[in-house]
């Protein structure tokens, strides 16, 4: 049968073939770029999921850190603000102290040169 198919249609016959083997090769590098595609795929989607989380890592870092110093601003505020009120009371006590003091020294000083109120 294929004696007498090459025989007869020798063109036809062997277009044929070409034509069949064209076709397999085209299935098969189709096949084949499909199966690359696939693993670029997988591989592109595993280094967006590492990207992803270091990103998340990165940005819950900075998270706390900034979340912390405004935790240590916090505290430093108020110790400073403690601080500052025990200042003043010093500072109102050293005042009252002081016009104590010069009222004490214009009377000594009244006293020794004579003067009286």
């Amino acid at each position: 049968m294929i004696k007498s198919l090459i025989e007869n249609y020798k063109e036809l016959t062997v277009v044929g073939v070409f034509a069949i083997m064209m076709a397999w090769y085209l299935w098969h590098q189709t096949r084949r770029q499909s199966k690359r595609e696939d693993k670029q795929d997988e591989e592109r989607a595993k280094r967006q999921e590492k990207r992803d989380e270091e990103q998340k890592e990165e940005r819950e870092f900075y998270r706390n850190l900034v979340t912390n110093d405004m935790n240590e601003l916090h505290k430093d505020n108020v110790k400073n603000a403690d601080l500052n009120n025990k200042s003043i009371a010093l500072l109102k006590g050293i005042g009252d102290n002081q016009n104590k003091l010069c009222k004490l020294i214009e009377s000594v000083d009244r006293r020794i040169n004579g003067q009286k109120k």
